[in-house]
């Protein structure tokens, strides 16, 4: 055959060729995660948990009397920002629908504020404020929750989700109990007593996120969510027994987190 009669694609079959290769592209859909193993880290904002404004306080000993003339304090205690880190495993009985069980540490220190009001104060209730003014003491919290989740997209590249879910959380610091030192001993003071220390608190958490397929067995997770933990505060001044009146309140904390998705079983993709 002449070369120069040899057949040429024509402008119809190039169009059918570039409408066939979307219709090949799409007739596969990508595997469903049914079974995930999730490990994740982040932050963690705080709250202001208690202040009270005018606090009689005279010095004394931790076991022992009071040392010198009454004083009047301004106190707070709020939790400072910390990091989180935890592991999940979320199980899909079908595509949008999911339960999970999750447990995080919380780091959420607590941090003190210490004002003296009065213009003459005592040498101990001056170095004891100057001491507890931004003391920070470390704890550690514990949660552990359970969600439902709703997802979108279970096949796909990206899946983003809802959560919502509740839990209890276990602390090793009481909220209330506050001790101050002072330079000299140092010696120690008790200024709130926790007689009736709670250590589990109830939680609630409302977030939302999404994943990122990185393969077959592995999803990148991105998660906003809103901790809401009830914690044991200090609603006004104690008398001589250093025992305040408590109350109870729910806190919000912000929590951003990232993570790595572990698939341990899925769901295969389908060809049409």
């Amino acid at each position: 055959m002449n070369p120069r009669t040899r057949p040429r694609p024509t402008l119809l079959t190039l169009v059918c060729l570039a409408a066939a290769l979307p219709h090949q592209a799409t007739a596969q859909t990508g595997s469903q995660p049914n079974l995930v193993l999730t490990l994740a880290a982040g932050v963690a904002d705080g709250a202001s948990l208690w202040t009270v404004p005018r606090q009689p306080f005279c010095p004394v000993y931790s076991g022992g009397s009071c040392a010198g003339p009454s004083d009047t304090l301004r106190l707070a205690r709020e939790q400072s920002s910390s990091i989180t880190i935890g592991a999940a495993v979320s199980y899909f009985p079908a595509p949008s629908v999911g339960i999970q069980a999750e447990m995080a540490y919380l780091g959420l220190p607590l941090s003190d504020a210490c004002t003296v009001l009065n213009a003459s104060p005592s040498q101990p209730s001056r170095q004891l404020c100057a001491n507890m003014q931004g003391a920070s003491h470390s704890t550690g919290a514990i949660s552990f929750a359970a969600s439902a989740l709703v997802r979108a997209a279970s096949r796909g590249q990206l899946s983003p989700y809802l959560r919502g879910g509740v839990g209890l959380v276990t602390f090793d610091h009481s909220p209330i109990e506050l001790v101050g030192v002072d330079s000299a001993g140092p010696n120690s003071y008790q200024v709130y007593i926790d007689d009736s220390p709670q250590r589990i608190a109830l939680s609630f958490v409302a977030g939302a996120g999404f994943t990122v397929a990185l393969g077959p067995a592995y999803r990148f997770r991105l998660e906003a969510r809103d901790a809401i933990t009830r914690f044991q505060r200090v609603t006004g001044p104690s008398d001589a027994s250093l025992v305040p009146p408590t109350g109870a309140k729910f806190f919000h904390h912000f929590v951003l987190t990232m993570g790595l998705d572990v698939v341990l079983e899925h769901k295969r993709g389908r060809r049409y």
